[in-house]
């Protein structure tokens, strides 16, 4: 089915632990994962939501050990 790859906005709130409320504000302040509208509902398309939380990860700098 074509909406398969495409998570509803209660879906992909749980899919990050957050709530439907949470999505909405980053929709409003235009900082959240991408998104489109079906008429008037929101779906996100799966593999970009994902990469979205993917290209955000932070790694941590290595810290350099001294042979003291």
């Amino acid at each position: 089915m074509v909406l398969d790859d495409w998570l509803s906005e209660k879906e992909a709130a749980a899919e990050v632990r957050k709530t439907v409320r949470t999505l909405r504000a980053w929709r409003k302040r235009r900082e959240g994962p991408p998104y489109a509208y079906f008429g008037r509902t929101i779906r996100y398309h799966r593999p970009a939501f994902i990469n979205f939380f993917k290209a955000r990860q932070i790694q941590p700098a290595r810290t350099r050990r001294t042979g003291k």
